[in-house]
């Protein structure tokens, strides 16, 4: 029986193609970009800056009545320096393509743009926390230590899977608070996802949110009080290691840890000549990471990577 024209006769419908585009790209966690502190700029691609710590008594040596001093060695300031790292996202989008109307309605050329500073800061919070220290007077790119590369003195390996308990975080609390004075003690601890699970499935410690509007991105973080008192905020981190024997946490004191730029290279965008039928540019940036006082810190790795 003749039925007219049902749809799927018809082979001239336009397809339905919705104007939104949901950009769920992991790339804008950056928490160390967006709430570390700048330092003043650098001035060449080695960047020096002092630190000082002297030991804390642990005995001592009265002195007799009319005897005469006894001098010993002073400690005295150190420098530490790290790399200035560049770091680049070049752009490159065709005259056809920006001329092409595309379903969000958006000009090709300034969105790629703006996904290319995204990319470019989700670069530098990697290297911020990860980078290994290279010269590179081989011919290759300098590359700073990142807050991993600056932690030497309190460095634990775990067993491969040892589980990440209550009584874990306050051994690596109290690692902090011998090593430095009580108002330098951790403040922020960097997790992967699965440690901040178990943390938050504490029972015996005390845990609370607080809400945290000078902290951007996030607004409710949770702050765990340790058993000597002191209150560290739990960050989940993208960046932090979480593969299966190599489970990292790091507790860290804020606001020892900088971003420095080398001066005038912040990240800025530079139009590039073109030799063809596109237009082109490039985000650069080059900069380093100040570790004030790495004493503070603590990395300890191993962890289970399950619950």
């Amino acid at each position: 029986m003749p039925i007219g024209i049902i749809t799927n006769m018809d082979t001239s419908k336009r397809e339905s193609l919705l104007s939104i585009l949901k950009n769920a790209s992991p790339n804008v966690d950056n928490y160390l970009t967006t709430n570390l502190g700048v330092a003043e700029a650098a001035t060449q691609p080695l960047s020096e800056w002092v630190t000082y710590n002297t030991a804390r008594a642990t005995s001592v040596t009265t002195t007799g009545e009319g005897a005469d001093y006894t001098f010993s060695d002073l400690d005295a300031p150190v420098r530490s320096n790290n790399y200035t790292t560049i770091v680049t996202e070049p752009v490159q989008v065709s005259k056809s393509e920006q001329a092409t109307k595309v379903a969000t309605g958006q000009d090709p050329w300034a969105f790629q743009k703006a996904q290319a500073i995204i990319r470019l800061k989700n670069k530098m919070e990697y290297l911020t926390l990860n980078g290994s220290k290279v010269s590179g007077i081989s011919g290759t790119g300098r590359v700073l230590a990142g807050i991993d590369g600056c932690i030497s003195t309190n460095v634990t390996a775990r067993t491969s899977g040892t589980s990440f308990s209550e009584t874990e975080l306050n051994d690596i609390m109290q690692e902090s608070w011998n090593a430095v004075g009580s108002q330098y003690v951790a403040d922020l601890l960097l997790v992967p996802a699965i440690i901040k699970r178990r943390i938050a499935g504490f029972t015996t410690g005390i845990t609370r949110n607080i809400d945290a509007k000078e902290k951007k991105m996030i607004t409710e973080i949770q702050v765990y009080q340790s058993q000597l008192g002191n209150d560290v905020m739990v960050i989940p981190h993208k960046d932090v290691r979480k593969t299966a024997g190599t489970v990292t946490v790091y507790a860290l004191r804020e606001d020892l840890y900088k971003q420095q730029f080398l001066t005038g290279r912040e990240p800025t965008w530079e139009d590039k000549a073109s030799s063809g039928s596109y237009d082109r540019g490039v985000y650069e940036t080059e900069f380093t990471v100040v570790s004030l006082a790495q004493a503070a810190s603590v990395k300890r790795t191993g962890y289970a990577s399950t619950l």
